[in-house]
């Protein structure tokens, strides 16, 4: 359908160009084509809009998308004005093209600026579910996954690993007699002892209760690891009974070291039980 052009001189140098509006059914296709597209905009707007209120309760979410409302509002009048009365070029190329832009780019950087929040908060919930929640160390979903990548390791390169469980003694008659928020601070000094005590290729875990796991990687046997936690331990206000339990020489696989160790662990504290 083509758009008649009316030129006129507005002074000796200078041209005006107004778009003329189009009679007949070509203008009302055109009409009702531009009508359907800012009608989409509009909904896909105010249905975000509705969606940061109700769900997102966002602030620069929502002053962005009302950024795009009025942008796309205007443009849309505008161009929906010049089907009725000619515009000049500039004013359609500012009340129209550059209001769509400005419209454009607060709706893409509204859905920018979510995109980000939603990858942020993922990483958030995946780091929560990886740790505990009392102590802020591993928990022990992580131990383990840290866990299979060690036999993997050894299985492909045979490099060894550790295991280590550690108890706290007497851990219930703290809470009897002093409370569970005493037992909890006797916790959280014990994790982070234990942070401090091992390389950063190690991993702590609190295992559950008063149990904690600490995996030893490249350690082959007790050789420095138990003086390194005896050390750590040394500031203690608890006792903590320790089993170990290495690979290869304890066993070749992640659930083995761990039972071998729990085994050991508890023959610990049965000694000390009745020394």
């Amino acid at each position: 359908m083509p758009i008649n052009v009316e030129v006129t001189l507005k002074e000796p140098g200078g041209i005006t160009l107004l778009f003329a509006t189009t009679a007949g059914y070509g203008a009302c296709v055109l009409l009702l084509s531009d009508l359907l597209v800012e009608g989409a905009l509009l909904i896909w707007v105010v249905v975000s809009i509705y969606m940061s209120t109700r769900f997102l309760r966002d602030r620069i979410m929502f002053l962005l998308l009302v950024a795009s409302l009025i942008s796309f509002v205007v443009g849309g009048c505008a161009k929906i004005y010049g089907h009725f009365q000619p515009i000049g070029l500039w004013q359609y190329v500012f009340w129209v093209n550059l209001a769509h832009c400005g419209g454009f780019i607060f709706l893409s950087s509204s859905i920018g600026y979510l995109v980000i929040r939603y990858v942020r908060l993922h990483q958030k919930l995946e780091r929560e579910a990886l740790t505990d929640s009392l102590t802020g160390i591993s928990n022990r979903r992580y131990f383990y996954h840290k866990l299979e990548e060690a036999v993997e390791r050894y299985h492909k390169h045979s490099e060894p690993f550790g295991v280590a469980v550690l108890d706290v003694d007497e851990l219930k008659e703290v809470n009897d007699k002093h409370g569970h928020l005493k037992g909890d601070e006797v916790l959280k000094e014990l994790a982070q002892l234990l942070s401090a005590s091992v390389r950063t290729s190690d991993c702590v875990a609190r295992f559950g209760g008063d149990e904690f796991v600490i995996l030893f990687t490249g350690a082959a046997n007790e050789e420095g690891v138990m003086d390194r936690l005896l050390k750590g331990l040394e500031g203690y206000s608890r006792t903590a009974s320790i089993g170990t339990a290495f690979c290869p020489r304890d066993g070749a696989t992640g659930d083995e070291l761990v039972a071998l160790a729990d085994k050991r662990m508890y023959a610990t504290k049965a000694q000390k039980a009745s020394a």
